[in-house]
């Protein structure tokens, strides 16, 4: 997999600060010593238009090449359906986060899903003493994923 959307492309020069970008963020997490042995690639909003919403689908990306527990996936997708709200698209917010729940499992075998960044297949982190992905839980650890209630 590569970048597949402007400006990452076509000029090595953005990619490059991305991908360190990425590489600080998930270094935060797991130290430097422990990144994931492929380089972190994006193609935006995977089978989604990347319409406002691009830089919520590029951080969301950072997560899922990192990878790490069970507790920060279900935040990762938090934040990308608030990212996506808050850059004025609710229903587009709720609709991708349904998506990513469903699709982005660390045992498919996708270019998109959780862990990508690691040999497939994948198994969540032990939560056990690990550092919160980008210092949040934001209500996942031990709540259910509102995406999977099938309550009235």
């Amino acid at each position: 997999m590569h970048h597949s959307i402007a400006p990452y492309e076509e000029d090595p020069v953005a990619a490059r600060s991305l991908e360190e970008h990425a590489a600080d963020v998930c270094a935060a997490v797991r130290g430097r010593e422990a990144l994931p042995p492929y380089r972190f690639t994006t193609d935006g909003c995977s089978l989604w238009p990347d319409n406002g919403w691009l830089h919520c689908c590029i951080e969301h990306d950072i997560d899922y090449w990192c990878g790490g527990s069970e507790i920060d996936r279900c935040a990762s997708d938090r934040r990308l359906k608030a990212c996506a709200e808050a850059a004025g698209h609710g229903t587009v917010g709720r609709v991708m986060h349904f998506g990513t729940r469903l699709g982005g499992h660390p045992w498919a075998p996708l270019p998109w899903r959780w862990g990508y960044g690691w040999d497939w297949p994948y198994a969540y982190d032990d939560p056990a003493g690990r550092v919160p992905l980008r210092g949040g839980d934001e209500g996942c650890a031990g709540q259910p994923d509102p995406s999977t209630d099938t309550s009235p």
